[in-house]
Order: C-alpha cells, then structure tokens, then sequence
C-alpha cells in the first residue's frame, strides 16, 4: 500500500519557497563590504567604492545599495548610469526624499525636458502603501499566515472536526489566499522591467518595429520611457502622451 506525503509539510514547504524566492536583500546581509565602500566613497574613491557595490548587487537588490551606485556614477560623471540605479532605488522605495532629489539633480544633465506622465490618485495611494510595507514584510505575513493555517490543519487532521477548528481552518484558508494574491501582485510588480532610460545617442523613434519607419523624434541619452508593446528586437515606448514611437531594443537599458 502506497503511503501518501502528508499535506502539512508539503503546503508548508511549497509555501516557504514562493515566500523566500521573493524576499529582498537585507542591509544586514551585506554590511562589513557595504561599509568598507561607504568609507572608500567618503574618501573620494569613488570607482573602488562602485566595484564594491556592484558585487554587492549580485547577491541580491536593494534601494539604499542602487542608491550608492547612483551616488558613484554621478561623481564618476556617468549620469545615465546614475539616472538608471536612482530609478531603481524608486522602485524599492517610492516617495524617497533623498532618491526624489537626486533624481531631479542628475536630470538638469540630460538635453530632453520631456514631463513625466503623472499618476492618478489610486496610483500613488497604492505606490505610499508600499512605500510603507515592503515585500519583505509582505512575505513575512505570508508565511505566519501559512504556518498557522497549517497548524489548524494539523489539529483537524489530528483531533477531528469541531466548529472551533472547521472555523479557524476557513478563516485562516481565506486570510493566507489573501494575502497570498497581494504577495504575488507585489512579487510581479518588482519583476515587471516596463520602464526604461535610454542609453544610445540619437536615438531614432519610429512610427514601427523596423527601419524602413518613419522616424518621429529623435531621443537623447538619460530620458526614461515606458515599454508598451515588443516585436523582435524593438520595443513600443512611451516618454509622454506627445513623444511615443518604435526603438531599437539595445537604444536603452530596463529598470
């Protein structure tokens, strides 16, 4: 007789790797090199102090170390590059005062004055609560979510059936489903790469994916754009509801 995997341990373990596979680099984790840097970065050692970092951010993302490396390209006069981790910093932690600024700082080096489309009022109340709860809390909750409705499975699968337990399973059930579905909306917003800089000079927009188009504007260096739509190699952008068109794909580089 085939004995079965017991359900507790599999949700249990199913649930832990889809929390832990989302969870962002803790400052905790990389502190001894990210101090060394900060101290190089304060000395003016500023390429020593970005290839530092830049190790760093293979191990994982997060805001304040995007926001150093912008800090070095900006010294080391390589504004696009600073304008591109000042952007991703934004990602991890909107409404940042210090990242708002910077960014508007390394923008007065760029040729295009190209206003940014601006959000709706649900947009930045949505953007100010994640500002606040960070997907590793999110994931956190998620998985104290999951422990306990696993352990009121337990109980029912151990004790029987009882409206204290049938409750608290369907209570439990219907909180971690939750939570769950906010988790992955905030798990595939931080992988969603649609915006962009571009990095090429002169870049040509076109009316479509293709040489043979139209060429609409022509595009500088440092502009962010959003991705609409993709064929082949070109991408569908968007600066503003005026400039849009069709560019090459390496023209620019996601955030």
């Amino acid at each position: 007789m085939r004995k079965r995997l017991p359900l507790l341990p599999v949700l249990l373990v199913f649930f832990i790797t889809v929390t832990v596979s989302s969870i962002q680099l803790s400052p905790d984790s990389f502190q001894e090199p990210f101090n060394q840097a900060n101290q190089l970065y304060e000395e003016g050692k500023y390429s020593e102090a970005l290839s530092i970092y830049l190790d760093i951010e293979k191990k994982g993302a997060h805001w304040k170390l995007f926001y150093n490396i912008g800090n070095c390209y900006y010294k080391l006069n390589n504004f696009v590059r600073a304008k591109i981790y000042y952007l991703r910093a934004e990602r991890l932690k909107p409404f940042e005062p210090s990242i708002q600024k910077n960014i508007e700082i390394v923008n007065k080096r760029f040729n295009d004055k190209i206003p940014g489309e601006k959000l709706d009022f649900l947009s930045r109340v949505a953007l100010r609560i994640e500002s606040f709860i960070s997907l590793n809390i999110v994931s956190a909750v998620f998985l104290v979510s999951v422990i306990i409705l696993n352990v009121f499975i337990f109980v029912l699968l151990k004790r029987g059936k009882s409206r204290f337990i049938l409750y608290g399973v369907s209570f439990s059930l219907v909180i971690t489903l939750l939570i769950f579905g906010y988790h992955m909306y905030r798990t595939g917003k931080q992988n969603l790469r649609n915006t962009a800089v571009i990095v090429k000079e002169d870049t040509n927009l076109r009316s479509g994916p293709g040489e043979n188009n139209t060429i609409l504007f022509k595009v500088n260096p440092g502009l962010k754009v959003k991705i609409i739509d993709q064929s082949r190699n070109w991408l569908q952008v968007s600066a503003s509801s005026q400039v849009a068109g069709w560019m090459e794909q390496d023209s620019l580089e996601r955030i």
